[in-house]
């Protein structure tokens, strides 16, 4: 009886230190961003300072300076992996899963 009811207990804690320590895990990981037809792409580095944000950022100088451009949409070029439940958090809560993905 008390085994079966320490098997949640340890799952739950698993999952929590998992999604804590992806901070490290996760360290030097870049992530791709582009427009269908490659006309902005940028390369966030969080490590580096290169954020979201930033990336942000230059894609609204870049729609500004070029009208042309006014109707691009910007896409992730990675994806989620759900087996790494210790980005579950990062999924969850990060802005950069908020665009959508596209190979």
């Amino acid at each position: 009886m008390k085994r079966k009811s320490l098997i949640p207990i340890l799952l739950i804690i698993l999952l929590t230190l998992g999604n804590l320590s992806s901070v490290f895990i996760n360290l030097f990981k870049t992530y791709h961003y582009q427009t269908e037809n490659a006309e902005f792409e940028f390369s966030t580095m969080p490590t580096k300072g290169r954020d979201v944000e930033m990336m942000e950022r230059e894609f609204s100088d870049l729609k500004k300076t070029h009208p042309e451009y006014e109707n691009l949409q910007l896409f992730r070029t990675f994806k989620r992996n759900h087996i790494q439940f210790w980005n579950w958090y990062k999924y969850l809560m990060k802005d950069m899963y908020e665009d959508e993905y596209r190979k």
